[in-house]
């Protein structure tokens, strides 16, 4: 009876899966309970070969990885710089089962699959030593044909490696940053068994001009059988409307592998592939071959598309039409596994979600996706940067790393080449190192080998020759380290400038490095949702750090109010690379947030890839559109004696011309009244960018007093649009008529005092040089983040509210915008976390969510018997030159002159001291 107990479980595994494959290859799936031991130390396996461990006393269940099973070391520490792994474990892992194999599977080739593993396998198979493998990118395959016993039950066993096997330093493969070092084995874990002689490799080449697939099909007789016999090849588009004519081939040989190149006319309407109309076709082949009277049989099934993607100067072309890559990086952020999910519905949600973003690009940084991730950007029409797992600042010190590195990219092509959406193909990150680019050139040229790809060496630098576009740093207004001299700091908003410098260096497309990195204050409702084996400490910390300064009531509006900020800044960025004569796109860094590197809180959706609370999908999509009207303009704020003058210009990387385009240009208050409008002369709009449509020009001599208006472009037929906001303001203010109990000073001193004991009020414009504070001013949001820089910017931009009558004559949204810079810029930040708990500035800046101060700008409070009001924004130099600086401070002058003007909230002599020297 105890025979029957342990034996019959896995003869039903084994019996219940041949039912249920397919003609041509059986499957058995691994899945389940494993026996397991950690060996960190090494000890498992002696250098000649001895396993030391007679049995495995623990359980764990794959697929899956030591982390999720509470495997190694439990973390004990917090971490403010990334998400936290509760359990962490390095080095060699035992894992074994056992498996009945059928009797039938005698005579067959059978091999375990292995799907993906971190990062290094060896394999054991009822005792005997089997081989080794190594990747991070692509399966684990071992043949096992003479060491399985069919009829009866194997044991097998894997030692899986997750150290340091070659030195790749900092790749997203491995990184603690994002989907952590894992141990364990993941997606499809089973034995396959086929046909002696079977159809191992299919490579499918396009050719649009000559209508037809080029294939090359490997078949696998590693008995050097004499085969006789044919290969029949039938498809059709993956959406059933065409077929592909059958073709039939003869098969002979004896080698061990036999190589066919087929040439297979697909007819004459070829459905093409891209990002509008990803179109695939779908090929079954069946190989039929007899070999001393017997006979053998394989299918196999192949999807692609017709695509050919090339360079026309400084543009990509897909299928000879010239495109905008709108990109996102993907850097393995998993916080629910530390793992990739290796399903389609989880890459769908992913992949989906930047196509429903406007989104045409991913680029996967440092790493390579599973094959979900190829089928699923198959199928929405999205182009794939795939890169090697290499970021090394070592490149030449270590040839054992090349080489496997070599093989890597080689696996690569083979593993996920036949896949449309694999477009360009890069080895790493801003690699470096004595003799890195002499590597880089080596590759790209062995990688050219294979036509279905673009090749680039390394995003961002260095720069070769061989390249065929380059990922180059630099094109952005907030380069790495810049702080304060960045260009939305340095001056206020024109749409003249653009990267052209940077586009004519080099010959070939250039798509710029990780830009957009614009910060947003983090949201903690999404701390929940940490269900997995990483935990967001980093998120509690700066939570609570902000409940210590009392303000954990603004963490929502902090949220809004720089998201808000952010995608302003997102908006501009991304049409100055519109902008750009010869521009072929960018990469955004990123669309979803990285939760390592001191925690970047930079996306428009978040670590798990759902929508933040301040914009949607189709927001952010007309920001990204593949046709985008364009604004030319030397500044977005005017006085009412002025006449706007502006270019409109569009970016047309569409499915087609445009023709006898007509641009309707709207001007519009707050409340949707139109101030004027109009439209400029019909063109055609070929496919490219730029392209002027005209020049616009608008007296706003009617705008009688401060407006916020909004500027609206729309391409008449199409939905093609876009919109910026222009704020107007009076040429000449007329005197506010402060009555004489109200003081006007510009310092804090013991006369202003005295006044404010005898029940006076007094507005204190201070002269910022008196202001002692503790963050610098700026503009800009924070980039990145300023941990991990080490500098500023540290601020998201203000937070107000609009409908308080401070702002009565001061047109504003309650988050930065443009107009604000010419206040924030000429300030100091009063730190006032000094205060009570309750008190609030009147205007705030949104902090830096590591520090967490209550920084503000214009602050009220009863002081003694007195009332004071505090500006420490510049409202004292060159007021002439400035119209939004003497708005704000005529609507400064308003509010105090009227009876709103009555602080509740009390301040101290002594809490008014402390902010100024």
């Amino acid at each position: 009876m105890k025979r029957l107990v342990f034996f019959l479980p896995f003869f039903l595994v084994g019996l219940a899966f041949q039912m249920q494959a397919q003609p041509g290859c059986h499957t058995i799936s691994l899945d389940g309970i494993w026996s397991f031991k950690a060996d960190p130390l090494g000890m498992g396996l002696q250098s000649n070969g001895l396993q030391m461990f007679p049995s495995l006393t623990e359980t764990i269940t794959l697929p899956g990885s030591t982390d999720e099973a509470g495997k190694g070391i439990r973390t004990q520490g917090l971490s403010s710089i990334r998400l936290t792994r509760m359990f962490e474990y390095k080095g060699p892992a035992w894992y074994e089962k056992k498996v009945f194999i059928p009797e039938d599977w005698a005579g067959k080739e059978i091999s375990l699959f292995l799907e993906r593993v971190h990062w290094e396998t060896k394999l054991w198979v009822n005792g005997a030593y089997v081989g080794r493998e190594e990747s991070l990118s692509v399966p684990h395959i071992y043949t096992l044909g003479k060491f399985l016993k069919p009829g009866e039950v194997n044991t097998i066993r894997l030692r899986v490696n997750n150290d340091l096997i070659y030195n790749i330093e900092y790749s997203h493969a491995i990184s603690a940053e994002t989907q952590t070092n894992w141990n364990g084995i993941i997606g499809k874990i089973e034995l396959r068994a086929t046909d002696k002689v079977y159809i191992s490799d299919v490579q499918v080449y396009p050719d649009i001009k000559g209508k037809k697939a080029r294939l090359e099909v490997t078949f696998n007789n590693s008995d050097k059988l004499s085969l006789k016999g044919d290969l029949e090849i039938m498809g059709k588009t993956a959406d059933n409307l065409f077929d592909i004519p059958k073709k039939k081939i003869p098969v002979t040989g004896n080698d061990s592998l036999i190589f066919m190149e087929i040439d297979l006319p697909l007819g004459d309407q070829i459905r093409t592939w891209d990002e509008f109309d990803p179109n695939l076709y779908l090929l079954n082949l069946f190989l039929n071959v007899k070999a001393d009277k017997e006979s053998y049989f394989d299918t196999k099934q192949v999807k692609f598309g017709m695509r050919e993607v090339g360079v026309k100067g400084s543009h990509f072309t897909m299928n000879g039409r010239e495109i905008f890559i709108r990109g996102t990086v993907n850097s393995a952020e998993f916080p629910l596994t530390g793992y990739p999910v290796m399903d389609e519905s989880g890459w769908l949600h992913i992949l989906k979600t930047c196509k429903d973003y406007g989104l045409n690009c991913v680029r996967f940084h440092s790493w390579c996706p599973p094959e979900a991730a190829f089928k699923v950007a198959d199928s929405l029409g999205i182009y794939l940067q795939i890169e090697n797992s290499d970021w090394r600042f070592t490149v030449g010190e270590d040839k054992t790393v090349n080489d496997f590195l070599r093989r890597e990219a080689d696996r690569i092509f083979k593993e996920y080449g036949n896949h449309p959406s694999f477009v360009f193909f890069c080895e790493g990150n801003e690699l470096c190192g004595s003799g890195v680019k002499e590597f880089l050139s080596e590759s790209v040229t062995h990688w050219k080998r294979d036509p279905r790809h673009l090749y680039t060496g390394s995003a961002a630098y260095p720069y070769v020759p061989e390249n065929q576009y380059n990922v180059l740093y630099g094109a952005r207004p907030h380069r790495w380290k810049e702080g304060l001299k960045s260009r939305f700091n340095v001056a206020p908003l024109n749409t003249l400038y653009d990267y052209s410098e940077y586009v004519k260096k080099y010959p070939i497309p250039m798509i710029t490095h990780e830009i957009g990195q614009w910060c947003v204050y983090p949201n903690y409702d999404e701390i929940k949702k940490y269900t997995g084996v990483l935990k967001p400490y980093n998120y509690q910390i700066f939570r609570e750090s902000l409940r210590d300064h009392h303000m954990l009531d603004l963490a929502e509006e902090f949220t809004r109010a720089s998201g808000k900020f952010h995608l302003i800044q997102k908006k501009e960025e991304f049409e100055s690379y519109y902008r750009t004569p010869g521009m072929a796109g960018y990469h955004l860094l990123q669309l979803n947030d990285f939760p390592g590197q001191g925690t970047s809180p930079v996306g428009v959706v978040d670590v798990f890839w759902d929508p933040k609370p301040y914009v949607t999908a189709d927001e952010f999509k007309s920001m990204v559109s593949p046709c985008l009207p364009l604004l030319l303009t030397s500044s977005f704020v005017w006085t009412n004696d002025s006449i706007f003058t502006g270019e409109a210009r569009i970016a047309n990387f569409g499915k087609s011309d445009i023709k006898k385009a007509v641009l309707k240009w709207t001007l519009k208050y707050p409340d949707g009244k139109i101030y004027a409008q109009g439209k400029l002369p019909a063109k055609d709009i070929p496919i490219g960018s730029p392209h002027s449509l005209g020049k616009i020009k608008i007296s706003l001599k009617g705008i009688k007093k401060a407006e916020q208006m909004k500027l609206i472009f729309d391409i008449s037929g199409t939905s093609y649009r876009n919109q910026w906001d222009i704020w107007v303001y009076p040429s000449v203010l007329p005197e506010v008529n402060v009555p004489s109990e109200i003081k006007i000073v510009n310092s804090w001193n013991t006369e202003v005092k005295e006044y404010l004991k005898q029940g006076g009020k007094v507005l204190l414009l201070a002269d910022t040089a008196d202001v002692r504070t503790t963050v610098s001013s700026c503009f800009s949001g924070i980039s990145w983040n300023a941990v991990w820089s080490g500098m500023p910017p540290e601020l998201l931009g203000i937070l107000c509210n609009p409908s308080h009558p401070l702002y009565a004559y001061f047109p504003t949204e309650f988050h930065s915008n443009w107009q604000w810079w010419d206040l924030v810029i000429p300030s100091k930040l009063m730190n006032l976390d000094h205060t009570p708990s309750t008190y609030r500035p009147l205007l705030q800046m949104i902090p830096d969510w590591n520090k967490n101060n209550k920084l503000g700008l214009v602050a009220e409070a009863k002081v003694g018997k007195g009332e004071l009001l505090i500006c420490t924004i510049d409202l004292l130099r060159n007021m002439d030159k400035r119209p939004v600086a003497r708005q704000f401070l005529y609507s400064l002058k308003k509010y105090v002159s009227s009876p709103d003007f009555h602080p509740e909230e009390e301040l101290s002599e002594q809490a008014v001291d402390v902010l100024f020297n």
